[in-house]
């Protein structure tokens, strides 16, 4: 009888640590997000120190960022600036520990109400109409009156709402 005891107590742990088992990215994403902090690296690597100046000044003129992330594989991505607010909807998916809006993917740290993504941005040429121009170096692309960007690295933080 003994015996017996033990076993339904060993039973009733393991079947206690199945229950609990850990919710998957896909699950712990869904609902409201607010980006809370964003800072870009000193190198498009991803090295060196951050520099959060640039979202320092967003925040000082009130642009805020919001996403809600559904299930049904959409999220809304609200940004809010001197009184307007513009909505886009992409799609989502998660997959492991890696978070993809309209299949560009980044690898996300979430940890309680907290989610951290290191994302980057490859070099890019763009005209005065905010086109992407493609196959151009920068010297190309200067020499033909459009603006090049370099290659950026960034970390996003978004909190629970």
């Amino acid at each position: 009888m003994k015996y017996l005891t033990i076993l339904f107590c060993c039973l009733a742990l393991l079947s206690c640590e199945e229950d609990a088992k850990e919710k998957s990215l896909s699950e712990k994403v869904i609902g409201d997000w607010s980006i809370t902090n964003m800072g870009q690296y000193a190198n498009a690597d991803c090295s060196g120190a951050l520099d959060y100046t640039g979202w320092a000044l967003v925040v000082a003129f009130g642009v805020s960022m919001e996403y809600t992330f559904n299930a049904d594989g959409t999220v809304h991505i609200s940004t809010s600036a001197f009184g307007m607010t513009e909505t886009d909807t992409l799609a989502w998916e998660a997959n492991g520990d890696q978070l993809c809006l309209d299949g560009e993917c980044a690898t996300v740290d979430l940890s309680g109400d907290t989610f951290t993504i290191i994302g980057s941005e490859d070099a890019y040429c763009e005209d005065p109409d905010g086109e992407t121009v493609d196959g151009v170096d920068m010297t190309a692309c200067e020499a033909a009156g459009n603006d090049w960007y370099e290659a950026t690295c960034y970390q996003l933080t978004a909190t629970k709402k």
